[in-house]
């Protein structure tokens, strides 16, 4: 795809930009810091690998850096450029700094390309809080979460020096292979995926579309779980599916569906480009 410049003009600050295929509009809503919810006392930086173009050949994935925090009750999911993204814009806000200012500062960070967040246990055992950030808008989808069901296997590797055991599921429309470690003798992984007797720090699904590594451990420093979705919208699995299918077939048409915002796209010449439609939308779950 070209490299599409993009100018927002509307009543309200944010930022945005297109980046692996998507739209990353950063809002007031972006500079909650959010409130502390529990301590951590695991956290884990893993590389996640994931393709949104399966027709692609070769397949090409894309990579992100995530983290896992997890606390006594409840843990974190998250990626850390959009975090960092989020710091950048909050801190070029508080300072007065121009919106110019603000995209270069973003630039020189790269902008994160998975928008959503996964809590666990937020509102109480056997829960998952899922927020996400489409356009201008912002949603909170809470479930029962369903815990895989696995089958343990007696193979093993060793990931950042941690002996693993694997284990296999069928979970969320795909099949699922997993190395745990019982050395830290945690119930949780990246993701959803959770349930085996110690910490997931390897992961992966069977077309190849989806794994996640774990690169960084830190134990022992406790730091505050925020959690950031005072101010988002509910909605059910099923209508943010909907929504999902609607955002990748036109998301320019979604974000210019509020009146105060008009979007203008040019490309890497300056010349005036269409509008993106029907983006590759591979979603994790299915």
């Amino acid at each position: 795809m070209k490299k599409l410049l993009v100018t927002l003009l509307f009543v309200s600050t944010c930022s945005i930009s297109l980046w692996a295929q998507q739209f990353i509009v950063k809002t007031p809503t972006d500079m909650i810091p959010g409130k502390p919810c529990d301590k951590s006392i695991v956290k884990v930086s893993y590389i996640m690998n994931f393709v949104n173009d399966t027709t692609q050949s070769p397949i090409k994935p894309i990579n992100e850096t995530m983290i896992l925090e997890v606390g006594k009750k409840i843990s974190q999911f998250y990626c850390y450029t959009s975090f960092v993204g989020d710091s950048i814009f909050s801190s070029g806000i508080k300072n007065g700094l121009s919106q110019s200012l603000i995209n270069e500062n973003l630039g020189k960070y790269g902008m994160g390309k998975i928008s959503w967040r996964i809590y666990k246990n937020f509102n109480g055992p056997g829960t998952t809080t899922m927020l996400d950030a489409l356009g201008m808008e912002r949603f909170k989808c809470e479930e029962s979460n369903e815990r895989p069901q696995w089958k343990l296997s007696g193979d093993t590797i060793r990931v950042i020096d941690y002996l693993c055991h694997k284990a296999t599921t069928t979970y969320k429309g795909r099949v699922w292979s997993a190395w745990y470690t019982s050395e830290i003798p945690v119930s949780d992984g990246p993701w959803k995926l959770c349930g085996l007797p110690g910490l997931i720090l390897k992961a992966n699904d069977s077309q190849g579309y989806f794994s996640f590594e774990a690169n960084g451990i830190e134990k022992g420093k406790t730091e505050d779980i925020l959690y950031k979705g005072e101010e988002y919208e509910n909605i059910s699995r099923k209508d943010l599916n909907k929504i999902y299918t609607r955002y990748y077939s036109d998301p320019v048409g979604y974000i210019t569906t509020n009146p105060n915002i008009s979007i203008s796209l040019t490309d890497g010449n300056g010349n005036k480009a269409k509008n993106p439609k029907n983006f590759p939308y591979n979603p994790i779950e299915r």
